[in-house]
């Protein structure tokens, strides 16, 4: 059996340090990309799976309704986080409020 050295020790601590710092900076990257994404961005891909844009045009909702109607959405068959549910609200709230 080999004997473990300080030398490979410490080579293996460093490929773990980088490994760590890899990751997350990739996982960095991703909460970034995630905060660059605005509600109308989130509207159009989220939304537009399954309704058409004239569904939008004639409703008029507070953002409590808008919330709402995004939260039964979320329940049943819409995969949406929170997050991203009260930025497409917002959204909703400017572009078709009461």
């Amino acid at each position: 059996m080999k004997k473990i050295t300080r030398k490979n020790c410490f080579t293996v601590l460093a490929f773990a340090a980088a490994l760590v710092m890899t990751l997350m900076a990739l996982n960095v990257s991703g909460e970034e990309k995630a905060k660059k994404l605005d509600g109308k961005t989130l509207f159009e891909q989220k939304c537009f799976k399954c309704h058409k844009p004239q569904k939008f045009q004639d409703q008029h909702n507070s953002r409590k309704d808008w919330d709402l109607i995004l939260s039964r959405m979320q329940r049943s068959t819409c995969t949406l986080s929170d997050e991203e549910r009260d930025l497409i609200a917002g959204y909703l709230e400017k572009e078709h409020g009461e």
